[in-house]
């Protein structure tokens, strides 16, 4: 019988995984239609995915005010993230983006000590800063000495504080919760990021030829919208609250491996010899980071929403 802390690496693993599949779909969706565009889509489908979702269950409600401020905030860090990603990519280097998201989360515990008040271990600090060697020797291909060509350009500045946001979203999300729900949690989560994102792409969705979109790239985006958005959500949140954020942001590094993983299966492979010593040693950290991570601080976790992380 798994406990209530291996169940919640599970989901955050089965995250993980959602996401690296993402990767090669969104480059192909992306080459052919506007970065914020694809978002926006995705996070609409994912909104009434979770709609339909409560209605057909009868639990649908509204928020008060006061919880619809609680869950736009729980929004803004992805979106964040994502408007300084899309910015800071028009000059920015893949690889240059890469490696800056491997600071992620060093930052996330940082941040988690100062707002929850405690001290990080020894062995999860060494843990932290192996998986970013590890995960750095992967993007570099075992030349570490590339990444002192990184120069810290306006662009990378702007990617670097998209990267605080996706620091602080677990910290965001642990702290704003209040025993919910985790359906209800995610469904106004989504709602109101889409709010926010109609906002900030409504010239350019008026421009869209929307019944000029071929068949493969919906089909792009329905992974998207339900595997790497609405689902990924869902596990993202539960692991938040019951994981302390530097676990939950660890998982970072383990996106390069998978990603390796799903090219070799696509067919583009890289030699072992490149990256096998930066694999082996995200391994060992994620290792550390599961076993010896700081416990859930501060979690407000309601007995139903037990139950529900122990299915």
């Amino acid at each position: 019988m798994l406990s209530l802390n291996q169940i919640s690496h599970l989901k955050l693993f089965f995250f993980t995984v959602l996401i690296s599949l993402s990767f090669p779909i969104g480059s192909y969706i992306m080459a052919s239609m506007e970065p914020l565009v694809v978002t926006w889509v995705r996070y609409l489908l994912a909104s009434l995915l979770f709609v339909g979702f409560l209605v057909a269950k009868g639990q649908f409600r509204i928020p008060s005010a006061k919880d619809l401020g609680r869950y736009t905030l729980i929004s803004l860090p992805p979106l964040g993230y994502f408007v300084a990603m899309f910015i800071a990519l028009r000059d920015t280097s893949p690889l240059d983006a890469s490696a800056l998201y491997t600071t992620v989360p060093l930052m996330s515990a940082i941040l988690a000590a100062f707002v929850f008040k405690r001290s990080t271990s020894m062995s999860v600090t060494l843990a932290l800063l192996g998986g970013m060697l590890g995960a750095g020797l992967i993007i570099f291909r075992g030349d570490l000495s590339a990444a002192g060509s990184i120069a810290m350009t306006a662009s990378n500045k702007i990617y670097l504080l998209g990267c605080l946001g996706m620091a602080l979203n677990p910290i965001i999300v642990k702290k704003c919760y209040r025993g919910e729900s985790f359906v209800h949690l995610t469904c106004w989560t989504l709602i109101c990021a889409t709010g926010l994102l109609t906002v900030a792409t409504a010239p350019q969705l008026v421009q869209v030829q929307w019944t000029k979109i071929p068949a493969d790239i919906w089909l792009g985006i329905g992974y998207l919208a339900v595997f790497a958005t609405a689902i990924s959500f869902f596990l993202f949140q539960q692991g938040s609250v019951a994981l302390a954020p530097e676990q939950v942001s660890a998982y970072t590094y383990l996106i390069p491996v998978l990603v390796l993983l799903v090219n070799r299966f696509t067919g583009s492979l890289v030699p072992w010899e490149e990256v096998s010593y930066g694999v082996v040693t995200v391994l060992l950290s994620m290792t550390v980071m599961i076993r010896r991570g700081s416990p859930s601080t501060n979690a407000v976790v309601a007995k139903p929403e037990q139950e529900a992380l122990a299915k």
